[in-house]
This record gives structure tokens, sequence and C-alpha cells, in this order.
């Protein structure tokens, strides 16, 4: 198998932050809240709760006066939660569900499955509407739960790798010994431009290295010279083949 190691710096980038001011007092209130695809933001809650969303993602925020409700929509968030067990702090994706027992963790929704990951604290991942395959796991640091229509798995793996797929927090992605179909996949997430293959055995190739989210033209140009592949671009798409 060919693969690829490259560097290059880790740049950060802003967030956009927005304050979000909650008295779980009051009646609920639900505030939505969207990145563009390839954008980034973060929430701050009245509780001092902090969401980070990554690319084209959607959350709704409802807190009232028994509970912080979150409903995932699309993409992915990372939660730094201010525990408080007198009002629970609940992340629902699909029929999936996350409930903060002090913890920091991501969610991230694609269209055919639920991936959790749990960096600090503790969690209860649920799946309540399961039928008869309902579950309840609890999580500690370094778990990781994937949910697809076949069920629920639990992976352990250090917290260290976990952190290192958090990548896009600082703007970057990181890839170690990846298929560059993977690679791909996950890159154009970043970007309305997408990276496509003449022929999908070149996706085989293997890939190594962190890279700039919002430079997909700057990794076609890596494969090149590094692979040397071949990149043409095309109404909306960057075409990788083999060098004639």
């Amino acid at each position: 198998l060919l693969w690829l190691r490259i560097g290059s710096a880790l740049g950060l980038i802003g967030l956009v932050s927005v304050a979000v001011t909650g008295n779980f007092l009051t009646r609920s209130h639900e505030q939505t809240f969207e990145t563009p695809v390839g954008g980034r933001e973060q929430v701050i809650l009245g509780d001092g709760t902090k969401i980070e969303l990554n690319t084209d993602t959607a959350v709704r925020v409802s807190l009232d006066e028994r509970s912080r409700a979150i409903t995932l929509d699309r993409g992915e968030a990372y939660f730094q939660v201010r525990h408080d067990a007198e009002h629970p702090f609940v992340v629902t994706a699909g029929n999936h569900r996350v409930t903060d027992l002090g913890t920091e963790f991501s969610v991230r929704r694609d269209s055919d499955r639920v991936l959790v990951s749990l960096i600090e604290g503790r969690a209860r991942f649920e799946t309540p509407d399961a039928g008869s395959r309902a579950s309840s796991l609890e999580m500690t640091p370094g778990d990781e739960v994937v949910a697809t229509r076949n069920g629920v798995t639990l992976v352990k793996k250090p917290v260290a790798i976990l952190e290192t797929g958090l990548g896009w927090r600082h703007g970057v992605v990181v890839f170690s010994n990846t298929a560059l179909a993977d690679a791909a996949e996950e890159f154009n997430r970043y970007s309305r431009k997408k990276i496509e293959f003449a022929d999908p055995k070149i996706g085989r190739l293997r890939i190594e290295g962190t890279f700039k989210t919002d430079n997909i033209e700057a990794f076609a140009d890596v494969l090149q010279i590094a692979l040397g592949l071949h990149s043409e671009a095309h109404d909306g798409t960057i075409v990788i083949s083999r060098a004639k």
C-alpha cells in the first residue's frame, strides 16, 4: 500500500461566538443555530456550556425550568457541558439520545449513522425507539459509540485518538494511514467543490498528514506533487486521475 505523510502548520481559525442567555425558571424558548458548508460557530449558553458547531451543522437549543435540550438536526457538534443535575443536558440526534453526566463529548449525525465520542467525564447513550434492540450505555472517556440501522456498537479508543478526530475545532483534518477515498469524502464535507476519482483504484492509496479544511485545492495539489497524480478542475468538482 502506498501512503503519504504531509506536515502542515496548525493555524488556528477564529470561531464566531454567539452567547445564548437562558433562565431555567421561565418557559421554554427554542433557538436554532446553523453553519454553512465550511463554516464553524461557537454557542455559549447562559449556564456557561459551550457548543462548537462544525461544517454544515444545525442545532436547536431549548431551555426551560426542567432541562436543557439540544437537537442535532444535521452535522457535528462538540459540547463542553456545565453539569447541573437539576437541569439535565440532553442531546438528541434522530432516535438517539446522549445525557450529560459532567461531560465533554462530540456528536456527529450523518445520513446513515450517529457517532458519539466521549473526551471527558461521563455520559449515558440511549436508543429509546429501537424496539427490541433498545440500549442504554454508560460512557467513560475514550468511548466511541456508533449507531446505525443495524444496531449500536461501542469501541474503546485512547482519548488522544478521539481528540485527533476533532481537529476541525482548529480548522484542520488529520489523516493517519487513511485511504484516499475516505480522506476525500471527509474533505468534501468542508467544500462545495468536491473531489472525485477518475479511477476508483486511486482511492485505495493511503495518506497521512494534517490539512486545513478551508483549502481543498491545496489538498488536490499535494496529491499531484507527492503521489504523481493529476488533478483537473471542472464545474464544481476536482477530478483526480493518474498522470498520463
